[in-house]
């Protein structure tokens, strides 16, 4: 878990839309003088998720501590091989570069604790997290896991209304990994780390 001061820019999921991103920090703002958070899948789907990362990792070296980059469900072997960029980038450049984006993004930082208040993290809550501090007892370094703290954390989804008032978590068929999580537990969460809000992308 890292963390970054308010004011803050947070971006959802960018997949491979190269445009969108450039003009979003023409909306946004400077990166040299705004704090940006992104909440992680920069490729896939979308055919610039070479030029993205790119962009991306110039960002991250000239605003090391303004810029946080987080690891989105697609920074993996597993999505990057059945989607797009694996092939994007083997066909531009060799599998050498893409490992190398690999061991990048096994590096990603999991979530992001906002000015002490809000909680960012790609996908969702787990039935495994009590303490944010948890968080950083994962090794990250890793291929995301298909169960656990560290796969919910990546690919968790919250309920509709409707189902969130009468449970907590339930299994998620549709992503075949993870879980659903309900309001309640949400707001115990925060409640017990004293934060006000959490957010994400997915």
């Amino acid at each position: 878990m890292v963390k970054i001061p308010e004011p803050v820019v947070v971006v959802g999921d960018i997949h491979g839309q190269y445009y969108d991103l450039v003009h979003m920090f023409d909306k946004a703002g400077d990166p040299a003088k705004m704090n940006y958070l992104f909440m992680g899948d920069y490729v896939d789907r979308g055919i610039f998720g070479l030029e993205c990362m790119l962009l991306l990792i110039a960002m991250k070296i000239n605003f090391p501590k303004k810029f946080i980059l987080l690891r989105g469900n697609h920074e993996s072997r597993n999505m990057t091989e059945n989607f797009t960029f694996r092939d994007e980038v083997v066909s531009r450049f060799d599998s050498e570069v893409y490992d190398n984006f690999m061991d990048l993004f096994d590096a990603l930082p999991i979530t992001c604790l906002v000015d002490d208040k809000y909680l960012a993290m790609h996908g969702g809550i787990s039935p495994q997290l009590e303490k944010i501090e948890e968080i950083n007892d994962l090794n990250r370094f890793q291929e995301i896991p298909l169960e656990g703290l560290f796969c919910d954390l990546m690919w968790a989804d919250p309920m509709d209304d409707e189902k969130a008032k009468h449970g907590d978590f339930k299994e998620n068929p549709e992503r075949e990994c993870s879980n659903y999580f309900g309001k309640k537990p949400v707001k115990k969460l925060l409640k017990n780390n004293k934060l006000m809000i959490m957010f994400r992308g997915h």
